[in-house]
């Protein structure tokens, strides 16, 4: 997980390290939501997008994770039943662990599972926000708000630009945002219109994130007026 101190990250990655790495392509599923998981995985490279289906087959991606983060970590503290699809976004490596042999390994160590607590309440704040976007935002201010969040998350500083070389799909943003990809094109083509996101051959850049966040302020102050 990338907000733990070193020193608690490299303990649970040297756990991990004992068990093979294993490689997915791109679209490859490695757990559906109805099936048991076979362990607890250690993301170390590449994507995972985390969704559920409607009963009317639509998708809504929950989470996209990133290097280094474990999971389904809900199921194995919890016993909680697994109701999400974890899929590769990208090419991915990830090592698989026993879920007891991973529960044996923390039982022990309250500040790891406090730090791997405060990832999951961190990723249940960040659903809290997105749900309210979803529920209360038209579709501008939908798309705004997922723009912002792959910019903080997965965007690196350049001089005053952000980049995300990681080029999501029309289709993964609609995913984010609960809209078909049809619109989410139509306000992808608004934002670069007005110079808030340039799509420049796989990658995203952002010139200005401040700009794009007024522009999500200004818009729901508008929605109340």
């Amino acid at each position: 997980m990338p907000h733990l101190q070193k020193s608690k990250t490299q303990v649970f990655e040297d756990f991990f390290s004992q068990f093979q790495l294993r490689s997915y392509k791109r679209g490859e599923m490695l757990i559906r939501a109805d099936d048991d998981p076979q362990g607890i995985f250690c993301l170390t490279q590449g994507y995972v997008r985390q969704y559920i289906i409607s009963d009317l087959g639509m998708e809504l991606t929950l989470n996209i994770l990133q290097p280094i983060s474990y999971f389904p970590m809900i199921w194995a503290i919890n016993s909680t039943p697994n109701v999400y699809y974890y899929e590769a976004l990208t090419q991915i490596e990830v090592g698989r662990a026993p879920k007891q042999q991973v529960l044996e390994f923390i039982k022990d160590k309250p500040e790891l599972i406090l730090d791997l607590m405060s990832e999951l309440l961190k990723r249940y704040t960040e659903s809290l926000t997105r749900i309210e976007h979803l529920v209360f935002s038209d579709a501008y201010r939908r798309v705004t708000s997922v723009l912002l969040y792959l910019a903080h998350h997965f965007g690196k500083k350049s001089g005053d630009e952000v980049i995300v070389k990681h080029r999501f799909t029309h289709q993964d943003i609609a995913s984010l945002v609960g809209v078909a990809r049809e619109t989410a094109s139509i306000e992808l083509a608004k934002h670069a219109k007005s110079g808030l996101v340039e799509f420049v051959d796989h990658a995203m850049i952002f010139r200005d994130l401040a700009k794009l966040k007024q522009e999500l302020i200004a818009s729901t102050l508008t929605d109340h007026t």
